[in-house]
């Protein structure tokens, strides 16, 4: 399977689909491998950029254009009544294709790219040597530990940022999102997170958040003052736009970059997360920390199913539950 990373989703969707990918190739005994070259979070060599390499990598030029992510079914194209979404089908499917035969022109044999997978949450993972034998999310956890090792000069200068901070060994982390989020569900007030903490009643005094408005930062100080607030964002940050993060290039986007996963290190670390099931940070963090996760918009037993769900599925499930605590706090 030839893996084309970052298409044109947020990075932790895009890493979260790659994982998913080399979960199924592991199961099925295929050989995993990756095209970054052109990923839109990348300034020259894509996954390079950033983190140590895990696996073989290739670069032909045609995964650009001709290897992409699954579509829609014809039935949900067609339920949709829209002559849009029909033509971009047949524009895919043409693409796929097209994929498919360049594919086996240039490795001489029958190659998976990315719309070739079809991939089961339900699936219990056995594979003894990566000690992998339990369910999807116990598999997440191992996956993330394997790929996740970010270059050494990159961690460096990691540890130069955070360094004015002073973290304690213990503290809180969350994630606040805003900017175009607000497109594909609800934004959540800072009220949720620090209702939340408070709640928890946690014996931490400082919590680290990540977020893209640093007026969001500037709320939780006043809103909060019991806790010291900490944060790389900066202030003239109003909200991230992933369509304008794409077409940045250069030193200005492995600046995002290097603050964006300086700051996901530090909350790995972090002695308590909160966060929410519909962003692709948060939803990353709970289940890097599950079983000891903490979803502010999902009840704890039904987050095992919420995680397998497209964020329409999941946008749906926290209005729900907010909503209903709403009632019940009333």
């Amino acid at each position: 399977m030839i893996w084309h990373l970052g298409i044109d989703a947020g990075f932790f969707a895009e890493y979260t689909y790659m994982l998913n990918a080399m979960l199924y190739c592991l199961k099925h005994h295929i050989q995993f491998v990756l095209y970054s070259k052109d990923a839109n979070f990348g300034c020259e060599n894509g996954w390079g950029d950033y983190f140590e390499p895990f696996c073989e990598e290739v670069d032909e030029d045609f995964h650009s254009r001709y290897n992409k992510h699954r579509v829609p079914s014809w039935k949900k194209i067609f339920g949709t009544k829209s002559v849009r979404m029909l033509k971009w089908k047949l524009k895919s499917v043409f693409q796929n294709r097209m994929g498919d035969v360049m594919a086996y022109r240039h490795y001489r044999q029958w190659a998976l790219l990315n719309h070739h997978l079809k991939f089961d949450f339900s699936e219990h993972y056995y594979i003894p040597e990566l000690g992998i034998d339990g369910n999807y999310l116990h598999a997440f956890r191992v996956m993330v530990d394997i790929t996740w090792h970010l270059k050494s000069e990159l961690k460096e200068e990691g540890r130069k940022l955070i360094a004015p901070l002073k973290l304690p060994d213990s503290f809180i982390g969350c994630q606040v999102r805003g900017g175009d989020k607000i497109t594909e569900t609800e934004l959540l007030t800072t009220d949720f997170f620090i209702n939340t903490i408070r709640e928890c009643n946690r014996k931490e005094n400082l919590a680290f958040v990540l977020t893209d408005d640093f007026r969001i930062y500037e709320e939780l100080q006043v809103k909060c003052p019991e806790l010291e607030w900490r944060t790389l964002c900066a202030p003239q940050e109003a909200g991230y736009i992933n369509s304008s993060f794409s077409v940045i290039k250069g030193k200005e986007k492995y600046a995002q970059m290097l603050r964006f996963l300086t700051s996901m290190e530090v909350l790995m670390h972090s002695s308590f997360f909160i966060g929410s099931v519909t962003t692709g940070p948060s939803l990353f963090l709970l289940k890097w920390f599950y079983p000891n996760h903490c979803p502010i918009d999902c009840s704890r037993h039904l987050f095992d199913e919420v995680v397998t769900m497209p964020i329409a599925g999941r946008s749906r499930i926290s209005k729900e539950f907010l909503r209903n605590m709403h009632r019940t706090v009333s």
